[in-house]
């Protein structure tokens, strides 16, 4: 089997950071954590995490995971796209 083209994976991994970031945020918000707050729950720095919620980095299953237990859903939840309406956050938050 030909190995994908990287150029055709860039898309759908964009697509995913943007899915993981929103919902990162969105879940975060919605307990009324702030960034630091879920960083040490998580055992992550607060810098990565702001990373996370900006799409800026590309983290390993290991973080997905820790970030999930920290909000308490499943890492499948934190990769999917978020509904239409669910609730618009301020990424500055």
């Amino acid at each position: 089997m030909p190995a994908m083209d990287q150029d055709k994976a860039a898309p759908y991994c964009l697509a995913l950071r943007r899915a993981l970031a929103a919902n990162v945020r969105r879940l975060r918000s919605a307990r009324g954590w702030s960034q630091e707050v879920l960083a040490f729950e998580s055992g992550l720095h607060r810098t990565f995490v702001a990373h996370v919620e900006r799409a800026a980095r590309n983290i390993s299953l290991d973080n997905i995971a820790r970030l999930a237990v920290a909000l308490e859903v499943t890492a499948p939840d934190l990769l999917q796209v978020p509904p239409r309406d669910a609730e618009i956050v301020n990424p500055a938050a």
